[in-house]
């Protein structure tokens, strides 16, 4: 499993799980062929998409950061909570 984060220019933008990446890309290039416009990105949290306006030389990228399954920890009996011991 892995998290989406779009950079256009400085900002980074979180997209929902599950987001069409290939369909958010053909957006933002049409946009640019185009010669500039708006795109609505699907943001991480479901009632707050964004919108940017996108034009010629602004850089864009896109980085699916793995999210690990199970998160490894050890237990040696000293931490009262489990989660002070884990190792990312």
């Amino acid at each position: 499993m892995y998290a989406t984060e779009l950079t256009i220019g400085d900002h980074a933008y979180l997209l929902r799980a599950g987001t069409d990446e290939r369909g958010v890309l053909d957006e933002l290039t049409a946009a640019v062929r185009a010669g500039g416009g708006v795109v609505e990105l699907p943001a991480a949290a479901p009632n707050s998409p964004r919108s940017v306006l996108i034009s010629p030389g602004v850089p864009v990228f896109i980085e699916r950061i793995p999210i690990p399954d199970d998160l490894p920890y050890t237990d040696d009996g000293d931490a009262e909570d489990p989660c002070e011991e884990w190792a990312l």
